[in-house]
């Protein structure tokens, strides 16, 4: 039994399924079949049991799971010592953050951090969401933030708010928009968000929620663009209520739609593996400390 062979009962283990767990590992499908079998052979014990979903872990799997991720978790603890004992090594991690969280709470996490440990390197890179999920989950970032329900076994979350959604319009549609709902969505034009981001998920919530179909003038992930898009009577979207309260105490043409509030859970996501690691439990040390949250 070698950790190849671990890594993929791991991954096979946590996905349910031998495609997304391949695609985690970076190898074939058959190459992570073949390392599941030669683990079986050599624990002479069936692991896995295939149904309608994928791949469901028997009693003996069940059993196995805790001891193959300790061992897995005390060889990344050693190959992070390994490199520490480098005159170069410099402690880091990667943060990926999106723009539905509060930039001041920002602000108050990396101070919080470096008032743990001053040393470590912190990197933030801006993304979105679904992406800081996907990089999470295969451990391209080290933790993230992300807005929705997390689908992955393999990713650990802390719930730290809710992010309210309004609907915003250029100030003199506001009356038009309340009288007559039903003609104002039909006819106004609408921002749409991209692919993987957080908004375009609650939009296609709103919109089923609505039964109608929006007419898309474009697509735009920049919350100020699209405030200034809406202010200028191009066109409707959804909001971040927080940046909505911003951008009309500096004076925006724009107005809520009463009626209309869409909710999202706003989490703090990474690895399942890292549970132990010494710069994560620091990390989720000092997001509890700055949400007021207990991990």
């Amino acid at each position: 039994m070698d950790l190849t062979q671990l890594k993929s009962f791991v991954a096979v283990a946590h996905y349910g399924h031998l495609t997304q767990a391949a695609e985690s590992l970076h190898l074939s499908q058959p190459a992570v079949t073949a390392q599941i079998k030669a683990i079986e052979r050599n624990l002479d014990a069936s692991l896995f049991e295939r149904n309608t979903q994928g791949m469901k872990l028997t009693p003996a799997g069940e059993a196995f799971l805790p001891k193959a991720e300790a061992i897995l978790q005390q060889m990344r603890e050693l190959d992070v010592f390994a490199l520490s004992l480098s005159s170069n090594y410099v402690e880091q991690a990667k943060l990926g953050i999106i723009q539905s969280v509060d930039r001041q709470m920002l602000s108050r996490l990396v101070n919080r951090v470096l008032e743990l440990d001053k040393s470590l390197y912190l990197h933030i890179e801006n993304s979105l969401s679904g992406k800081v999920l996907n990089k999470v989950r295969k451990k391209e970032l080290d933790a993230g933030f992300f807005l929705g329900d997390n689908p992955y076994r393999t990713v650990y979350s802390i719930e730290l708010d809710e992010v309210h959604y309004v609907l915003i319009v250029a100030a003199q549609r506001l009356a038009y928009a309340i009288e007559n709902p039903k003609e104002f969505f039909r006819t106004v034009p609408w921002i749409e968000r991209p692919g993987f981001s957080a908004g375009e998920k609650i939009t296609a919530r709103f919109w089923h929620q609505q039964k109608l179909s929006p007419q898309t003038v474009l697509v735009c992930d920049d919350v100020d663009l699209c405030i200034d898009l809406v202010a200028s009577n191009l066109a409707i979207t959804l909001i971040p209520v927080r940046e909505v309260h911003r951008a009309i105490k500096a004076g925006k043409n724009i107005a809520i739609v009463p009626g209309y509030e869409m909710k999202a859970r706003l989490s703090y996501i990474y690895p399942a593996e890292y549970e132990t690691d010494k710069n994560s439990l620091l990390i989720r040390q000092a997001i509890c400390d700055t949400w007021g949250v207990s991990a």
